[in-house]
This record gives C-alpha cells, sequence and structure tokens, in this order.
C-alpha cells in the first residue's frame, strides 16, 4: 500500500472542508456540532501549517482563494471516499440493521401502520427509522435508504420513482354526522383543517369553487396531526391518498365527493450515489415497492 505522506490533523481537515463545501463557517459549525470559534481556530492552524491563506474576504462573506479551491476539490473527494469506506465496513459488522429516513408524516401514518409486516418477514431485523424534515447526509449519518416527497432531483442520491400521489378531502363520520355536507359548497360553513404544503385554494378551483386560502381553522406543519385531528372529529382535511388510506380502510375517515387534485409531487426511493445497497436493503425495496403497488391498486 502507498504511504499517504505528512498530512495536515483531520479535523483541521475537516473544519476547511465543511466552511468552504458551506461558504459559511456557522453553517460547517452546525453539521460538525462544534461551536464557531472552534471551525475558526481549526482553519487557522490548516492555514499555518500549509503557509498559504484559504480564506478571503468579499464583503461580510468568506470567499476561497485559489489555494483553497485547490484544497477543497482534493479534501472533498478524500472526505467522501473515506464515508463511503466507513459505511461499507459499518454495513458489513451489522448486515441486519438497516437505516431508513423520510418525512415524518410518510413515517406517521404509511410506514408505521405497514412496518409490522416487514418484521414479520424479516425476524431479527434491528430497523432504524430517522422521520425528519431535513436533506441529511446519507453518507455521514449512516443511512441507507430513503423514501422522499418532491420531484426526485437530490444532490448525490440515486432517486428511482415509488408512486404518484394526489389530494382529497377526508373527515371523521363523527363530525360528517355533526355537520352534514353533501356537496363542496357546503364546506363554507365547516371547519377545515390545513397543513404546510397543501393547498385548499387549488382543491376549490378544481371543484368549480372561487374560493381563496382558508385563513381559519387549525393550521399544521405536520400533515401527520393534521390528519389525526380529522379522524378525532375536529375538522374537514385535505389529504394526500397515501397518507389517509390506512384511516378510510378502517373507517376512521371517510372521503368526500370524488373530485381529487393530482399532485406534482412524488413519492421516490433514494439510495446513496455509488454505493452499492446492502441484501437487507434491496429487500426493504422490494417490500416498500410491493406495498406501494397494492396500495395504488384499483
Amino acid at each position: 500500500m502507498k504511504t499517504p505522506g505528512k498530512l495536515p490533523p483531520l479535523p483541521a481537515l475537516r473544519a476547511f472542508e465543511a466552511a468552504a463545501r458551506l461558504g459559511s463557517v456557522t453553517a460547517a459549525a452546525e453539521e460538525l456540532h462544534v461551536t464557531h470559534s472552534a471551525i475558526s481556530q481549526q482553519i487557522k492552524s490548516l492555514e499555518g501549517a500549509l503557509g498559504v491563506r484559504l480564506f478571503g474576504r468579499e464583503g461580510r462573506r468568506i470567499a476561497l482563494t485559489a489555494a483553497g479551491l485547490e484544497l477543497l476539490a482534493g479534501a472533498n473527494d478524500a472526505l467522501c471516499a473515506i464515508a463511503r469506506t466507513v459505511n461499507r465496513v459499518r454495513l458489513r459488522a451489522n448486515p441486519r440493521r438497516l437505516t431508513v429516513t423520510t418525512l415524518p408524516s410518510f413515517a406517521a401514518c404509511w410506514l408505521a401502520p405497514r412496518i409490522g409486516r416487514f418484521l414479520e418477514a424479516m425476524p431479527g431485523v434491528e430497523l432504524n427509522v430517522i422521520s425528519t424534515q431535513a436533506q441529511l447526509d446519507y453518507l455521514r449519518e449512516g443511512i441507507d435508504v430513503g423514501i422522499r416527497f418532491g420531484a426526485g432531483q437530490y444532490e448525490d442520491l440515486d432517486a428511482e420513482l415509488l408512486m404518484e400521489d394526489e389530494m382529497l378531502v377526508v373527515a371523521s363520520p363523527d363530525y360528517l354526522a355533526r355537520n352534514p355536507v353533501s356537496t363542496p359548497a357546503d364546506l363554507a360553513g365547516c371547519r377545515l383543517l390545513r397543513s404546510d404544503g397543501e393547498s385548499w385554494a387549488l382543491w376549490f378551483a378544481r371543484a368549480g369553487l372561487g374560493w381563496p386560502e382558508p385563513e381559519t381553522g387549525l393550521f399544521f406543519d405536520d400533515f401527520a396531526l393534521a390528519l389525526e385531528c380529522a379522524a378525532n372529529g375536529d375538522g374537514i382535511a385535505l389529504s394526500r391518498r397515501s397518507l389517509a388510506d390506512e384511516s378510510l380502510r378502517k373507517g376512521t375517515l371517510v372521503k368526500l365527493f370524488d373530485i381529487t387534485l393530482p399532485d406534482d409531487r412524488k413519492y421516490w426511493f433514494v439510495t446513496p450515489r455509488n454505493l452499492e445497497p446492502t441484501p437487507l436493503a434491496i429487500q426493504f425495496k422490494d417490500w416498500v415497492f410491493g406495498e406501494a403497488r397494492a396500495l395504488m391498486s384499483p
């Protein structure tokens, strides 16, 4: 094997790479879970060891020098290669462990009601589910696979279409018993539940109603909470079919009207680019796609 030669301290190199890649010392400190001053000191020590300036200033923003640009390219490639190698070692050390990330609403409303079937078919598996809105670094966080919702363009990830979706209006039988609804116009007297990223105004337009987005009622940043409130009889929700499916099957929610709204966003099964999936990740993928096909079947 080749001798690497003299290298700067890895913490200093990581601090520089994060600050240079993110364009911010503050952002680098947040990513590496250290203080702003710690990042600054590491960069200063690296500049001292190399005898060159790596950063300059453009107003209030930091800017890479020519030497900094050259070092960033090599450092990023090297650290990503290390991360991939460490990830492979980690996966081989525990082939029965799988880490999955997805949105909180999808985890609560779609994955949780179904995941028992996967665990029954795969006894002895350790499944770690990270539910978050954030776009995580899969290699750094040790994530094997993810299910995301959007346009399917994710940096450093391969995305395969899992399923499309549509919006529909749902409510609990209890709420409808107290607030009879026969036509879309009857929604004017109802409490409408709203959530981040969902538009009642678009559904109104599709139903032939020229109504604006509601400004009263309940608003949630997590759609799973809106569905829970709807199931509890607290109002009427505009829901993605995929997330309401389990409640519709159980009868805790019912669909109002035949008017649905196609969603340009889709669900994608994503994996780290240039990293061979483990047998367990492949088995999980096969199971997820099977569940998605069952959902979308008439």
